[in-house]
């Protein structure tokens, strides 16, 4: 685990570094106490229990300035060109550093829109403008949104394939507890299936705990993001599981439908079926649409138009989101166009990124809902999906 997260970190630097020089920016600053900033994970690895800077520069000569008893953490990643430490009181080493590296401008975590990107607390920042001076601050910060956003997004190959991984352990997971559901079995006790799969490879739920159940919902019991109750499954009911498994600090985000059959059922109802094909042939659709250079919206227009198009409700929610070491990682979103503007549908989709595509069908009054997620990486031609596909309801039988 330490051996990948230098790796990954080193990598991230690197991506950094090149995108200051992308974007004309000399210096990037992380300012944190106790892990405060949710970039640190991703460009550090280092969790800094006093305040700390950390000074990212554009040409690869990095600085940390941290106290004392944080120095060993720090100087074992193996990052930075030095690190510096203080005793007492930060301020009078951070102002004498800032002078010799002389930025011409700070790039700092500060977003609108993006909470992964908005990591520099009001009180770091109050810090900041009282160790600098007002004036002397304005003239020279930047948000670092725009870096921060494509560091995030476009993965680097040790990413991936934590990511992979991360997915493997979910398919394989779903696959044990489908063949354990029984007609009767109540939402807990499905989810319990999961934790156990979990438990059983010494993985976490990417959500919540480590060992929390997916969310597992019984239609007619109403589609929500809640946690599974006692309702016990019947024939005739659909269940959706939505379930983000993580490895190694890196998430999936897959969600699967299935229908337990009636007496006499060898197959869904028409109406069911319907549902299920419009949603899988949505996915699809978002899938083929996920190119580089289109925008977020974009890709959400195509699979929202075959939800609606088929005369189903329009999807509450956007056609997909990124996933990475959160499973709503940030940066573009497959999402639609309103008002006020939101600019991560506006994003522009990038090779390297990984989305959970997952157009929807949701109706009330427990007339039939389906939600089928899959997660795919965008490439220069055509999208490759990582999950093992579900193109077929999964038939549970009425009795075991």
């Amino acid at each position: 685990m330490i051996t990948a997260t230098k790796e990954i970190t080193s990598e991230k630097l690197i991506q950094a570094t090149n995108l200051l020089n992308q974007y004309g920016l000399d210096t990037w600053l992380l300012l944190t106490r106790e892990g405060s900033d949710p970039a640190l994970p991703l460009v550090v690895g280092v969790r800094s229990v006093h305040k700390a800077a950390i000074f990212i520069r554009n040409n690869g000569e990095h600085i940390a300035l941290t106290s004392v008893s944080d120095r060993g953490s720090y100087e074992a990643t193996n990052l930075f060109k030095n690190v510096q430490v203080y005793e007492a009181s930060m301020e009078e080493a951070f102002l004498k550093l800032f002078e010799e590296i002389q930025p011409q401008n700070l790039a700092l975590n500060v977003s609108e829109s993006d909470h992964l990107c908005d990591g520099l607390t009001q009180g770091l920042y109050e810090w900041l403008k009282d160790v600098l001076g007002e004036e002397r601050l304005a003239e020279i910060e930047v948000s670092s949104e725009v870096v921060l956003k494509k560091l995030r997004s476009i993965k680097t190959a040790s990413e991936l394939e934590n990511i992979k991984q991360a997915i493997e352990h979910t398919t394989d997971i779903y696959d044990e507890a489908f063949a354990q559901i029984k007609c009767g079995m109540t939402e807990k006790e499905i989810g319990q299936l999961f934790v156990n799969g979990m438990k059983k490879r010494g993985v976490a739920n990417g959500h919540g705990d480590s060992n929390e159940p997916p969310l597992v919902c019984i239609v007619r019991k109403g589609l929500a993001h809640r946690k599974p109750g006692n309702h016990r499954t019947e024939p005739g009911d659909i269940v959706i599981i939505d379930f983000s498994l993580k490895y190694n600090n890196y998430c999936s985000d897959i969600a699967r439908t299935f229908y337990i059959l009636k007496d006499g059922e060898t197959q869904a109802p028409d109406d069911i079926q319907k549902a299920f094909d419009t949603a899988i042939a949505a996915i699809t659709a978002s899938i083929d649409a996920l190119q580089p250079g289109k925008a977020g919206y974009e890709v959400d227009a195509v699979g929202r138009s075959v939800i609606e198009e088929a005369e189903y409700p329009t999807i509450r929610h956007s056609v997909g989101h990124q996933i990475g070491r959160a499973t709503h990682d940030g940066g573009t979103i497959l999402g639609p166009k309103r008002l006020p503007p939101r600019p991560e549908v506006e994003g522009i989709i990038e090779v390297g990124e990984v989305y959970a595509i997952e157009p929807t069908v949701i109706q009330d009054n427990a007339l039939p809902c389906i939600l089928v997620e899959e997660n795919v990486l965008v490439t220069e031609d055509q999208p490759i999906i990582l999950s093992k596909r579900q193109t077929e309801l999964v038939l549970i039988p009425s009795e075991g």
